[in-house]
């Protein structure tokens, strides 16, 4: 299946859902897309990759081909785009904002969310680690 088509993604999905509710057993879906990005900011992708290659994947891009079907059928306009963008830069901000912040992290809270039930090993090293913060302020 085509993973860039948004559309087809949902119909194969739902079809699978429907399958798997109705007792018809697991159900494979393949979904073919693309990697627009280098895989890290250190990679240079264009090392293994031809600029024409990323061209041909860019005319397949979800969400353009989305943005042109929602606009063939008249729900999408351009005032909503603008909208929905500058919303996603004012959420991106507010992200970007929260996590450049210093958070003064307690170092037991490491401990905390391992498990439902600590375990006994983990318990004890919580333990130890407050054991040796209590002897370093002292």
């Amino acid at each position: 299946m085509d993973g860039n088509d948004l559309v087809a993604v949902l119909s194969v999905l739902t079809a699978a859902l429907e399958h798997a509710h109705s007792g018809g057993g697991p159900f494979l879906v393949e979904a073919h897309t693309y990697r627009m990005d280098a895989h890290t900011n250190a990679d240079d992708a264009t090392r293994y990759r031809e600029a024409a290659e990323v061209e041909q994947w860019h005319t397949a891009d979800p969400l353009a081909r989305l943005e042109t079907y929602l606009r063939a059928r008249a729900v999408l306009t351009d005032d909503d785009i603008e909208g929905d963008r500058s919303d996603a830069e004012t959420l991106a901000a507010d992200l970007r904002s929260r996590m450049n912040a210093d958070h003064e992290a307690d170092p037991l809270e490491l401990f905390d969310h391992v498990f439902a039930e600590p375990t006994p090993q983990l318990r004890e090293q919580r333990a130890l680690l407050a054991a040796e913060f209590a002897a370093q302020e002292d």
